[in-house]
């Protein structure tokens, strides 16, 4: 199965996504010769499921979070974790960082 997650967070975007790339989640896909590119907090995984998603997500902040000052540490705002079967997309362009 596939699962997508979303999340809103409060700092540090570019430390989490790197973190959950190196768990093995990626922000594009390719179909048909396209590269589809997701939005900024957006990513997906193969062969897991939702709730392992936002559990891995979970760990990546506690992790991050470790031995951080108050006003470095990342709260997450809100997260959907869904299994992704069907999709319709455009493919917009690469995440500039």
């Amino acid at each position: 199965m596939n699962t997508l997650i979303t999340y809103d967070i409060t700092i540090r975007h570019t430390e989490v996504k790197s973190a959950m790339k190196t768990k093995g989640y990626a922000d594009a896909w390719t179909a048909n010769n396209q590269t589809y590119y997701l939005p900024n907090t957006s990513l997906w995984k193969k062969g897991i499921t939702p709730q392992t998603a936002l559990a891995d997500l979970q760990q990546v902040i506690q992790s991050l979070n470790s031995n951080q000052p108050a006003n470095k540490q990342i709260r997450l705002e809100r997260c959907a974790a869904v299994e992704w079967t069907n999709w319709a997309a455009i493919p917009g362009d690469s995440q500039r960082q």
